[in-house]
């Protein structure tokens, strides 16, 4: 075979997969993969003040709206389900819950914290993961039928999971 008949083969052989990975972008044969399941915020969002290290690394905090209805409710036991749901490491999640209006403490939830504090510009009845700086980092919205809460529920312990799983804990 000659210099220049494998030099063409080479060439032929190194462009072939190139050029069909750029027709595949292209005409939008190829989907880019998703790694989260809650919406990313835009801009920085202080929502909390910072811990300490020895404290729980993350918070799932749930902005209640003014009048707590069944659906609130539901969301609270949701999220009683999700902390529940990490087992051995549901230490490094704390469920906090941000009120406008009178902060509530009920008998039923002691592992939650109730904080009267405003949340302007975010919208009442979601969701968020907050890490150990008060960032709020993802948010989720609450479906419109309670059916479908415990999707929302594996959507945010499938993140939960991920968070926990690359933290690096107390240092």
């Amino acid at each position: 075979m000659s210099k220049q008949r494998f030099l063409s083969l080479f060439l032929l052989v190194a462009a072939v997969p190139v050029l069909l990975a750029l027709v595949m972008l292209k005409s939008g044969w190829y989907q880019a993969g998703v790694n989260n399941k809650g919406i990313w915020f835009d801009q920085e969002v202080r929502l909390l003040p910072a811990i300490t290290p020895s404290q729980a690394h993350w918070r799932l905090v749930y902005l209640q709206p003014q009048h707590c209805d069944p659906a609130c409710v539901a969301v609270e036991h949701l999220m009683q389900q999700i902390d529940l749901a990490l087992g051995r490491k549901q230490d490094q999640l704390d469920l906090v819950v941000l009120t406008e209006g009178t902060a509530r403490q009920t008998p039923d939830n002691p592992q939650m914290s109730f904080i009267q504090r405003s949340f302007a510009g975010l919208a009442a009845g979601s969701l968020m993961i907050v890490d150990q700086q008060g960032l709020a980092l993802l948010h989720y919205p609450l479906p419109d039928a309670a059916e479908q809460l415990p999707l929302l529920g594996k959507d945010v312990m499938a993140d939960l999971q991920k968070l926990l799983k690359f933290d690096r804990g107390p240092t």
